[in-house]
């Protein structure tokens, strides 16, 4: 299989596996914030400030059940954002 042959292959692939891990993100972001009900308000301000700064990194760190769902993410979006760039390397119209 040619270079360009896997690159057509990977540029759809990459673009719709990068859609898929933001969709899951949002899944994610929409069911696991509800655990940080359980601190006091002096507690919850840092945990907001550090939801603001850093909003996904920190839902994987705060929220327990998030952290295994970050495996997915971070398996789609990497795995996206690689076939997408091999795509653009490998074909000689997208350069």
């Amino acid at each position: 299989m040619s270079k360009e042959l896997l690159g057509l292959f990977f540029l759809p692939l990459g673009i719709i596996s990068m859609c898929m891990a933001a969709l899951w993100q949002m899944y994610v972001m929409m069911t696991e914030t509800y655990t940080l009900n359980r601190y006091q308000d002096k507690q919850l301000v840092w945990r907001v400030a550090a939801l603001f700064l850093s909003f996904s990194l920190a839902v994987y760190w705060l929220c327990p059940n998030a952290r295994k769902k970050g495996i997915v993410f971070l398996i789609l979006g990497a795995g996206g954002a690689l076939m997408f760039g091999l795509a653009r390397l490998w074909l000689p119209f997208a350069g």
